[in-house]
């Protein structure tokens, strides 16, 4: 889409939240040619001049675990992102996603993701994350997209979906796609460790990785082994992984689930704490809901969920398996056991399928109607929907969500799942934030949630340009009264728009005016710019805190 024929934006009498966590401040701010030419007191000589009368200028938010890697094939227009002053989502998430693909598995990748990134009408075009990034630029999105490479995907080029250790030529072989995929633009390794193939993957293994990273002064990101019962553990066992790799730690979506465990944010911010003072870099990201969102196989046991997608269905047929599968739920095993963790079927909602079926129903619900035991009708879903379904878990607590949310090393992320009545946290994420923790209950003051949700972010990724209202800055900005903004997304009606934002602008052209979408898409693909110099950084190693 072409850009606004409005070559200079002057907006007057903004009060500044600049990204950095300092406090706001009163300005005047031209725009020229997509960059932030001035910021000033007095006026100054805009083609358009935009009088803000007091209302807030923020740099544009960056939603640092995003789920719209195929959405924005389909819908570039990302207007549930733009209502929420979203610029830029950062893609290739949980270590499962679209890039790189051997040419051989690309359906079977296909089937895989589609509940979490989409799916496109056609064969994916691409197999390379290159390829990838260079038709996701074509699709001209409005919103700007970066990219992680996924472990799995790099795992499936050399072991396919085997559950085994990798030798040391698949290693090598694992090291130099890591290499490729970074030269090609990836921001940093997703690793997800509940999803198969990447949840095979052997500590060494990913410490070795985790050493690519460290050379080439990148970041590894990771959804951890377990979120609810051990998860203190996995959270420190991520951590000292990343530490002997010398790399940089990422976790998303930090949560505690389960209500036995509730109240563990304290302890896992120690274990932050200790790493930072043993010269580790440790961030996160979150999203501000009690309710997390993902694929309903992942409450299977994870020996139900090997191999491909046929395997997998096959499986399901079985009586005997899905005995065996509700044993499994119901007993003590060594996993993370969602089901259980919700305490209730009540508490586990389905949001989407592939037919259209149950959305919006709980499973307790669901396996009443069928006349079927809980785990036998949800065993009996997935077998009909060819495991094309997502669900929203009832998981968490407030006192840790607001723990993590305080905490200035932390991001923000919606982790849109979207489809049916997908999880409101993909529509409505910035809304809440504001409007719940910064205005009603003061968990954040604005100054810090503007840090949060865009500067901390930038500096994450290495970006050099953005994520601050600064002159010479790329000109992705946001305006808006703090008391003004409210989240329609319920879980019963999810699809309302958050409402409040005045202007959105990304690239100095404005895509968003009086809360609606302009037409304009002027998105663009990010790439990351680290490059190797070939020596080796210093591993650093944690001590006792």
């Amino acid at each position: 889409m072409s850009r606004s024929d409005d070559t200079s934006i002057e907006f007057q009498n903004a009060t500044v939240c600049d990204g950095s966590g300092g406090p706001r401040f009163t300005a005047n701010v031209t725009v020229t040619d997509g960059i932030i030419q001035r910021i000033g007191t007095d006026p100054g000589n805009g083609d358009r001049v935009i009088d803000l009368d007091g209302s807030v200028l923020a740099p544009g938010f960056i939603d640092m675990h995003a789920h719209s890697d195929l959405r924005l094939f389909e819908h570039p227009e990302a207007t549930e992102k733009l209502t929420q002053g979203i610029t830029t989502e950062v893609l290739g998430q949980d270590g499962v996603s679209v890039a790189p693909t051997p040419a051989s598995l690309r359906s079977e990748w296909a089937e895989r993701v589609q509940s979490l990134d989409g799916a496109l009408d056609e064969e994916w075009p691409w197999t390379t994350t290159g390829e990838y990034l260079d038709r996701l630029g074509a699709a001209t999105p409005a919103v700007n997209a970066a990219y992680y490479a996924p472990h799995g995907n790099l795992r499936s080029h050399v072991a396919g979906f085997e559950d085994r250790p990798l030798d040391d030529d698949e290693l090598s072989q694992g090291e130099a796609l890591l290499n490729v995929a970074l030269d090609e633009g990836a921001f940093g390794l997703s690793t997800g460790m509940i999803y198969p193939p990447s949840s095979y993957g052997r500590d060494d293994e990913l410490e070795a990785l985790g050493a690519v990273l460290a050379e080439r002064d990148s970041f590894m990101i990771s959804h951890v082994w377990n979120e609810t019962d051990r998860v203190i553990e996995s959270i420190d066992r991520y951590l000292t992984l990343c530490d002997r790799a010398g790399c940089h730690a990422h976790i998303s979506h930090l949560k505690v689930g389960g209500q036995q465990n509730w109240g563990a944010a304290t302890k896992i911010i120690e274990l932050i704490d200790c790493a930072l003072e043993n010269d580790q870099r440790v961030t996160f990201d979150q999203y501000p809901y009690t309710a997390g969102s993902t694929t309903l196989t992942a409450l299977l046991p994870p020996w139900a969920r090997q191999g491909e997608t046929p395997e997998i269905l096959e499986r399901l047929r079985s009586t005997t398996t899905r005995e065996r599968i509700a044993e499994s739920i119901n007993g003590d095993g060594d996993w993370e056991n969602l089901a259980r963790a919700a305490g209730s079927w009540e508490n586990i909602l389905i949001t989407d399928t592939k037919s259209g079926q149950w959305q919006g129903t709980t499973i307790e619900a669901m396996a009443a109607s069928m006349d079927r035991e809980p785990v036998d009708a949800l065993c009996e879903l997935l077998l009909q929907e060819e495991l094309d379904v997502t669900m929203a878990d009832f998981i968490m607590d407030e006192g840790d969500i607001e723990q993590f949310i305080q905490d200035m090393r932390g991001t923000f992320c919606t982790d849109g799942i979207f489809g049916g009545k997908p999880h409101p946290r993909a529509i409505g994420t910035v809304g809440r934030l504001i409007d719940r923790y910064v205005t009603e209950r003061e968990t954040l003051s604005l100054e810090a949630f503007v840090a949060k949700a865009a500067g901390t972010p930038a500096d994450i990724l290495g970006l050099q340009d953005r994520g601050f209202v600064r002159e010479g800055y790329v000109a992705d900005l946001v305006v808006f009264d703090p008391d003004a903004v409210h989240t329609g997304a319920t879980f019963e009606k999810p699809w309302q728009l958050t409402e409040g934002f005045e202007y959105v602008v990304v690239g100095g052209t404005i895509v968003l005016e009086d809360e609606t979408p302009t037409g304009e898409r002027t998105g663009t693909v990010l790439r990351s710019t680290t490059e190797w110099d070939g020596r080796s950084r210093p591993t650093l190693h944690r001590t006792n805190c």
